[in-house]
């Protein structure tokens, strides 16, 4: 359930701005500060006009631009959530979740809906080099950050590649860093991104409504295993909510040598 919202604060005085830039700053100050959280119900529009002697029309269109910018998210029959500032993730080197959130200080966990070693179809074998009907670990993650899910994983590795993974604790550590910790080194990964819609259950693990959007990441990450050799080591599907990640590729310029 959301958390009830706090009491709506008065607007500063007035410094010769417009009413409407004034409310922004306030309710952007308010999200930036904690003071309405991710996933909070923030105050009715009427609650929020009456205690700073506006307009509802001028909430609204506060309200409005401030999902426009995505801070926010408006639901018939529910009211306006807090979504908060996405998180900005660099195209540029390989990355982890769980590396990612602890660099920024954010608190973070994952659950783990479902763990199993199962016979690889002919795609997954494929994807990772193996024999189809080999045994892989199989694995549904929900990543979470500051109590908000973010991501859902779909991770498969080849047990005898990375055996650690059958039964390693994933709460707080990387699949990653468990691969290091046996003798697994990351080589190198590749990414394919596209833009997608949620169906019922994913939208609810990850506390959107049905239909949302997100970005389906599809990664096949090759590493060096222990005897010396380079094989792929996991294929992961991931469904990362489209109102919380920006996604940055940083594009130098080439210089022209003619």
């Amino acid at each position: 359930m959301p958390n009830p919202p706090p009491e709506a604060s008065l607007l500063a005085p007035s410094d010769g701005r417009p009413i409407y830039v004034r409310l922004l700053e306030q309710l952007r100050g308010a999200i930036d500060s904690g003071v309405y959280r991710p996933g909070d119900l923030i105050p009715p529009e009427l609650e929020i006009a009456r205690q700073n002697g506006i307009s509802r029309h001028t909430v609204r269109e506060a309200v409005v631009q401030l999902a426009r910018e995505g801070l926010l998210r408006r639901e018939r029959g529910r009211g306006t959530f807090v979504v908060g500032r996405p998180h900005v993730q660099s195209l540029g080197s390989f990355y982890s979740f769980a590396q990612e959130m602890a660099a920024r200080g954010l608190p973070y966990h994952t659950e783990v809906l479902h763990r199993r070693l199962v016979r690889a179809d002919a795609a997954t074998a494929e994807r990772l080099d193996l024999a189809e009907g080999a045994e892989i670990v199989e694995m549904e993650l929900l990543r979470i950050a500051e109590g908000v899910p973010l991501v859902l994983d779909f991770s498969v590795t080849a047990r005898e590649r990375v055996p650690v993974l059958v039964d390693a604790d994933v709460t707080h550590r990387s699949l990653y860093d468990h691969m290091a910790a046996s003798g697994v080194a990351i080589e190198n990964a590749r990414e394919l991104l596209r833009p997608v819609t949620l169906d019922r259950r994913q939208a609810e693990l990850l506390g959107v409504p049905s239909g949302s959007p997100a970005f389906h990441v599809d990664r096949e990450v090759v590493g060096r295993l222990p005897d010396g050799t380079t094989r792929p080591v996991e294929w992961r599907r991931s469904l990362v909510r489209g109102d919380r990640f920006l996604y940055r590729v940083d594009l130098p310029i080439r210089t022209n040598p003619g």
